[in-house]
């Protein structure tokens, strides 16, 4: 861990409720850094919103450390509520199901259940993975306001993985489109060659969506021989799962004329 990351979560961790509110030297006297160090660390955690000026002057914690904890709070239980369907979902198919959330611009897997797959390798619970060449990523860059989908286009690398790779801003524009319109996401070997995906959103409570479920595997099994049955167990999964998570909302229909 390098030592400035290092130092910047020591700062993070003096928010433990014993103070609610430190200013730089406070903070500089308490983990015994210069204050210029201190001030450096600090700004940048409150231009990406970790920590944020209070009236008094000092800092306290913002809304990324917020988001993060209802994130946490969320991905935990989205683990009790969607284990029975992963598992259904992979007995049945024998292929990788995954679920995933949006985090850093990037597709975080949360839960994996590899059956069948051995030969494969997937990413490992935790890990990220790009959103925009993935079934799940697309999921859940699909459901994000317009502004930040905006926003991605224009900043966002899109690197080759495979010759199926979108790469091209305005296509994955309308791919974006496409995906809310048909109520799910297809990776046509977009990642990885041979391997191929079906994904569709999970909602909460607050019916925003909150993560994406996948079936991945080989494409000819996933893309071709089971593709409208495959849709339709993974929308019936993430819908019986979004329902378990508090959504009370009308899930999107999905767009089965194959």
């Amino acid at each position: 861990m390098s030592r400035s990351l290092s130092r910047a979560l020591a700062i993070l961790e003096l928010y433990n409720g014993r103070q609610g509110e430190w200013g730089i030297s406070e903070i500089s006297r308490e983990l015994d850094l210069p204050k210029s160090t201190v001030h450096g660390l600090v700004i940048t955690l409150a231009s990406n919103h970790y920590l944020e000026k209070a009236e008094s002057g000092k800092y306290r914690l913002g809304m990324k450390v917020y988001e993060l904890g209802l994130t946490y709070q969320a991905s935990a239980r989205l683990g009790s509520v969607a284990e029975p369907h992963v598992k259904d979902l992979a007995t049945k198919y024998q292929q990788a199901v995954h679920i995933a959330i949006y985090a850093g611009r990037m597709a975080v897997f949360v839960i994996g259940n590899k059956a069948g797959t051995s030969h494969v390798i997937f990413p490992r619970v935790g890990a990220g993975i790009a959103a925009y060449c993935t079934g799940v990523g697309k999921v859940l860059l699909a459901w994000q306001s317009a502004a930040h989908i905006e926003e991605y286009l224009q900043h966002e690398e899109l690197q080759p993985y495979t010759k199926n790779t979108i790469t091209d801003p305005l296509q994955l524009r309308k791919e974006l489109q496409q995906v809310r319109e048909y109520g799910y996401a297809v990776d046509r070997e977009e990642t990885v060659k041979g391997i191929g995906c079906i994904a569709a959103p999970i909602f909460g409570s607050s019916n925003q969506v909150i993560a994406a479920l996948s079936v991945s595997g080989e494409v000819n099994l996933v893309l071709r021989k089971k593709l409208r049955e495959c849709i339709i167990d993974v929308h019936h999964a993430a819908k019986t799962i979004s329902i378990g998570m508090g959504y009370r909302g009308e899930y999107p229909l999905p767009w089965l004329n194959l």
